[in-house]
């Protein structure tokens, strides 16, 4: 299979292809197992027909574009990292369109003729829940509609439950700002993943004996609750377990700046300016303020010892 192509839209696409598509649409913020449930169907007709897949996503998240909330200016899923992720499930083309006020306006016809049939769509999937055009009041009702009056079929993928929870975008993010870390990897099927790059930090690790790549990261990703998570890493294509702290370093500032900062177990060697993939696996304790740096040592050593030992039921 070619590697898979995003595109962005920042306008409506022209209509210079006559390949058709089957076409999987959503916001896709996270790519959970709901979600992989509408792109697996997508890849299932598309095999079927013998046509190509696509996947048809938003960016920024519509909600912070529609109300302003802080909250999903955060990603669970940065866009180049959807588009590697559908490209394991088996889409060829990710097409990315531009989500503002104007592009809300649309009614859901306005999105069809616009949007999909430019781009070749012969079928298109979506979730139960999906919602569309101005002010989210069209349903797969209407899509279904307006796809019978243009030859377009329609599939409606229902809910995907996971230990009975409806799986959503939104209780990710809950789940995470609880830390409730196994709960999420089960939501999306994988590890919650960020990036960054290993900046300079102030050293305090390296002085008691646990050194720590600082990282800045490089989206504005939804974090989890402050505390100590097992992790692991990865460092040239290679993966090694660490532990990592997200937190304020309450033992040693007042006040502190939040950092995220990694221990790599068993590691020497300079990272400074380096990317570093970090794959989010285990909570194990919250933040704390320890009375001396013995205090904050020996608890370390037994974080290590977790992080160490524990075994991902994820792979």
């Amino acid at each position: 299979m070619t590697a898979p192509i995003l595109i962005q839209l920042h306008r409506p696409p022209i209509a210079t292809e006559k390949s058709q598509r089957i076409i999987a649409i959503g916001k896709f913020d996270g790519i959970h197992i709901a979600h992989q449930a509408v792109i697996h169907r997508a890849v299932e007709v598309a095999r079927t027909l013998k046509l190509s897949s696509s996947l048809f996503t938003f960016d920024p998240h519509p909600r912070f574009v529609l109300t302003g909330d802080a909250a999903y200016a955060r990603v669970l899923t940065p866009l180049q990292e959807r588009a590697k992720v559908a490209r394991a499930l088996g889409v060829e083309t990710i097409f990315a369109a531009r989500f503002n006020r104007d592009f809300q306006q649309q009614t859901a016809k306005e999105f069809v003729l616009q949007y999909l049939l430019p781009l070749g769509a012969r079928h298109l999937v979506v979730g139960y829940d999906f919602r569309f055009g101005k002010q989210g009041r069209y349903t797969p009702d209407d899509l279904r509609l307006i796809g019978e009056e243009y030859h377009v079929g329609v599939d409606v993928v229902q809910a995907v439950d996971f230990d009975g929870i409806p799986v959503s975008s939104s209780m990710i993010r809950k789940e995470l700002a609880d830390g409730r870390i196994d709960q999420v990897m089960g939501f999306l099927g994988r590890p919650y993943r960020i990036r960054g790059h290993v900046i300079q930090g102030d050293q305090r690790g390296r002085a008691i004996g646990f050194p720590t790549a600082n990282l800045c990261l490089t989206e504005n990703y939804v974090l989890p609750a402050l505390g100590v998570y097992v992790v692991d890493v990865w460092i040239d294509n290679e993966r090694k377990r660490a532990v990592m702290n997200v937190g304020r370093r309450p033992t040693f500032y007042k006040e502190g700046e939040l950092t995220i900062e990694v221990h790599v177990l068993s590691f020497t060697g300079d990272l400074y300016g380096s990317e570093m993939i970090v794959d989010i696996l285990h909570y194990i304790r919250g933040e704390q303020r320890f009375p001396d740096l013995s205090a904050l040592q020996h608890r370390l050593l037994l974080d290590v010892e977790i992080a160490a030992t524990w075994i991902s039921p994820i792979q």
